[in-house]
């Protein structure tokens, strides 16, 4: 009897049918990389191996916007890989059994658990499984509970799926693996100052040496794994932390050449140090020439060097640049030079591709996107908030933002399917959590004055308001109130024909209770109220000089909607109090170096405010018009915490 057992136990390894179990992060890889040929490659290896590929149901949720990104079209992932990916369902049940297995701190989140269910399964049943996921947490949550299955990130995968094919097959998966691998090491890389790496990277280059066809593909992987041991090395000496001796041999003398980075850090703390700053122009203009002195000491000392050093010190600097590049692309924006902001945050975002940073690649492609709105380049405003959706499910951060702006970019471009699509997906995120989803879209509301897209911030702020009156953020709602005033202060009557639609498209992220609808409406109309108060030319007016006091107490400011300049370089600036509401503030000489959403100080100068006229009215709304004695009294400020931020 035993000797029976053991012959059929031989029997199942021999005919143990290999499966595969990928997660999202796998298939985002494969979008963003994958050859036009690679769906009908996998097909020829499923036909002539007998292998499989499986996913669940929330992979498919986490994935449903990725799209092949080489291919012509850009056309869907899930669409053209449907009769290759098998789905299967795993029970809520089991998954909190594992959850329950692993332990809460050690558990992976809901999708993964499921994936790992599943691969238990497969592999209970007598198939070898290997579950496919750059996740090493899920590797170490297997092995601290004995689960029956191998686990090997993309790039492995890839590789191994070259053994199974012709020459040519094997070339392109080969050559695809190593994009993947390269995108894996920097992203982990540049993580080591965030948590012990040393496990993760050891886990990937072994399971590369255990890969069914080595050799080659295993000695470029270990070359580039000791480049990237120099990059961070390099990095970390320039940060003044302690480095093994024998790197910072192999180093020579760039630690000392790539020193003054930290200037630019340090110029970016000082800027953080105050809550706001005046004369942007000039600020940007010290922050450009520091940059300046800083590239061109580094450059002069590695020109002699190799390509090799050479790019081994650009890749160590390179989060420094990007962290400046991208706040001289915030302070242009701020300063009204759009075509310039884009330039440095172009700039940042190819810094950010060369740390694989992908959060800092996310900022830069959001703010980039938000310029191309401002620009009304809807395509390519749509194109980069995309590519930020499909970075931020990379990292698991929020994809509310990039989701609606995505949206909003395709219904300006007429695309209205994808719109739906895209605010389709964000629905679930704001319902799942109101209060997170409230302080979200106030933030892109914000971000869309900031840009002079007062229209599309009052459909924004609308949805924020929603969410603020059912979780009770009464705090929250006044500041909603406020700015959808200043929104509706800035609005021109020709923008408001431009969003037609949107209205109808944006109700579809929340879906607002009867409870609370009442009460949503009586906030409304209180607003539509004091705008109707604050459409009326001011009662107060004078043509005589006097104390700006009269007009404005020494703290309060004004916030700018937007600069109407005449040919001969007369400006008009129309900015918004919320208890004064709309004025104009007359330049006949122009000058300004003013943008949407700067606030204005009057100090040290006498005024005078008249009546608007009647055409001045119907364009702009202001309720009155102010002349400044002394121009030089004008303080433009902005605030520093959009330079600076990380999130």
């Amino acid at each position: 009897m035993p000797s029976s057992i053991n012959a059929i136990q031989i029997l199942i390894v021999i005919n143990m049918t290999e499966v595969w179990v990928i997660d999202s992060n796998c298939l985002i890889h494969i979008g963003a990389m994958a050859p036009p040929n690679f769906v009908s490659d996998l097909q020829l290896i499923i036909d002539k191996n007998s292998t499989n590929f499986f996913v669940t149901p929330g992979v498919n949720d986490e994935v449903r916007n990725v799209r092949f990104q080489r291919w012509d079209g850009k056309p869907n992932l899930l669409d053209q890989m449907s009769e290759i990916l098998i789905t299967i369902s795993v029970e809520d049940q089991e998954i909190k059994q594992l959850a329950s297995k692993i332990g809460e701190k050690s558990s992976p989140q809901d999708v993964d658990l499921s994936l790992m269910t599943l691969a238990k399964n497969m592999s209970q049943e007598g198939k070898k499984v290997t579950l496919v996921s750059d996740d090493y947490k899920m590797t170490t949550a297997s092995d601290k509970v004995n689960l029956n299955f191998e686990t090997c990130p993309p790039s492995t995968f890839l590789q191994r799926l070259a053994g199974y094919g012709s020459r040519g097959l094997r070339s392109r998966m080969r050559s695809l693996s190593r994009r993947v691998r390269a995108a894996e090491m920097r992203y982990a890389i540049s993580r080591a100052g965030q948590y012990d790496i040393q496990a993760k990277l050891t886990w990937m280059v072994e399971s590369l040496l255990t890969s069914k066809v080595q050799s080659t593909e295993e000695s470029t992987g270990n070359q580039t794994t000791d480049e990237r041991k120099l990059v961070s090395a390099l990095i970390r000496a320039i940060r003044g932390e302690k480095v093994k001796k024998s790197l910072l041999n192999s180093l020579g003398k760039l630690p000392e050449i790539c020193a003054p980075v930290c200037r630019l850090d340090d110029h970016l703390s000082s800027l953080s140090t105050d809550d706001s700053l005046e004369n942007i122009v000039q600020k940007y203009d010290a922050s450009a020439e520091i940059l300046s002195e800083v590239l061109e000491k580094t450059g002069v000392e590695l020109a002699p060097f190799g390509e090799e050093m050479a790019e081994l010190a650009h890749r160590a600097m390179s989060g420094y640049l990007y962290r400046m590049e991208s706040a001289l692309g915030v302070m242009a924006r701020m300063s009204g030079n759009l075509s310039l902001s884009r330039l440095h945050l172009s700039r940042a975002l190819h810094l950010a591709t060369l740390i694989d940073d992908i959060s800092a690649e996310m900022r830069a492609m959001h703010q980039l996107g938000l310029l191309s709105l401002a620009n009304s380049n809807w395509k390519r405003a749509a194109n980069l908030f995309e590519t930020s959706d499909r970075q931020a499910q990379m990292i698991g951060t929020s994809r509310l933002p990039p989701l609606i702006l995505g949206g909003i970019a395709r219904h300006l471009n007429s695309d209205l399917e994808l719109a739906i699509s895209h605010i389709k997906a964000a629905e679930p995120l704001v319902r799942m959590n109101k209060d997170q989803a409230a302080v979200e879209l106030t933030t892109i509301g914000n971000s869309l004055l900031a840009i002079d897209c007062p229209g599309l911030a009052i459909e924004i702020l609308d949805e924020a308001m929603e969410c603020a009156i059912e979780t009770s953020q009464e705090i929250s709602l006044d500041l909603l109130a406020e700015l959808l005033l200043l929104a509706n202060a800035a609005i021109l009557g020709d923008e408001k024909k431009q969003y037609d639609g949107l209205r109808q498209l944006l109700d579809g992220l929340n879906q607002i209770p009867e409870d609370s609808l009442d009460k949503f409406q009586q906030r409304i109309a209180r607003i539509d109220e004091k705008k109707d108060e604050l459409s009326k030319p001011l009662d107060d007016t004078w043509t005589e000089w006097q104390q700006s006091t009269r007009l404005l107490q020494d703290e309060e400011t004004l916030t700018v909607l937007r600069i109407d300049r005449d040919d001969e370089g007369q400006e008009l600036i129309i900015s918004h109090h919320n208890e004064i509401g709309a004025i104009g503030i007359w330049l006949p000489k122009g000058g300004s170096k003013a943008a949407s959403g700067n606030q204005i100080k009057i100090q040290n100068s006498r005024i005078k405010i008249v009546k608007p006229t009647d055409l001045l009215k119907e364009i702009h709304s202001i309720r009155g018009i102010v002349a400044i004695e002394n121009p030089e009294g004008l303080s433009f400020i902005v605030k520093t915490d959009e330079i600076t931020r990380e999130d």
